[in-house]
This record gives structure tokens, sequence and C-alpha cells, in this order.
């Protein structure tokens, strides 16, 4: 599909080029521009005006391009130093709160443990059975 493409791509090239030396190969009429800031008149080929005409034309859109490509890129940059901020706070914070998360999962499997013992009196519709209760409780019924 890329192939594709790229060859529609020089085709549609190929025949803006030969059109373009036609034309200017065509016509060779003098035409007088009148420039209106200025009591001046240019006179020039058709051909070197239309040609220069294209050619002052993609300049000017490649420049805003560029400056369109580093506003975003500017932006690009900002938004990455932020993340990265962010993600340098919350391995802090994970750092900090590590060693608490670590209590708390020890006393929470100690508590299902101690449970455990009085597991058969139980009912299955418990609604105040933790998620390893219900584990457990599944794993004998079935």
């Amino acid at each position: 599909m890329q192939q594709l493409g790229r060859l529609l791509w020089l085709i549609i090239t190929f025949l803006l080029v030969t059109v373009a030396i036609a034309f200017a190969t065509s016509n060779e009429a003098l035409i007088n521009l009148y420039l209106w800031p200025f009591d001046r008149t240019l006179t020039a080929p058709i051909w070197l005006v239309v040609m220069s005409s294209f050619i002052i034309g993609g300049l000017f859109s490649s420049a805003l391009l560029w400056a369109q490509w580093v506003t975003i890129r500017t932006k690009l940059w900002r938004l990455q130093g932020k993340l990265n901020k962010l993600i340098a706070e919350k391995s802090q914070q994970q750092n900090s709160v590590g060693p608490l998360d670590d209590i708390r999962t020890k006393q929470l499997e100690t508590y299902n443990q101690a449970d455990d013992n009085g597991l058969e009196d139980q009912s299955v519709n418990s609604t105040m059975s933790g998620p390893l209760k219900t584990n457990r409780i599944l794993r004998r019924l079935l």
C-alpha cells in the first residue's frame, strides 16, 4: 500500500513538472506588473512570474509549517517535563507509603488466616466475607 502511494505521488509530481515546463516554454509573452505601493512597473515573461509565485508560495508555506512544528514541539517538551515531574513525585510517594502498605497487607493476611479456623460455621451468602474467604469457600465447594 505504501509503495502504491509513493508511485501515485511520483506520477502526480511528474505530471505537474511536465505541465510547468510545457507552460514555461510555450509562453514567452511579456507582461507588465504594477507594484501597488510604488509607481513603477516590472516587465517580465509570464513563465517567470508564474514560476516565481509558486516558489514564493512554497517557501512561505514551508516557513509557516516550520513555525507550527516548533510550537508543537515546545508544547511537547513542556508536557514531557511535567510528566517526568509527576512520575518522580509518584515514585517518592510510593516509596514513603510502601512500608505501610506492606504492614496493612500482612495484617489482612493474618486476619484472614485467623478467621479461617471458623470457616465451616459461616454460610456461603455472608456479605462480610472478604475476597480471600470467598475464594477458599468456592474452592471447597468445587
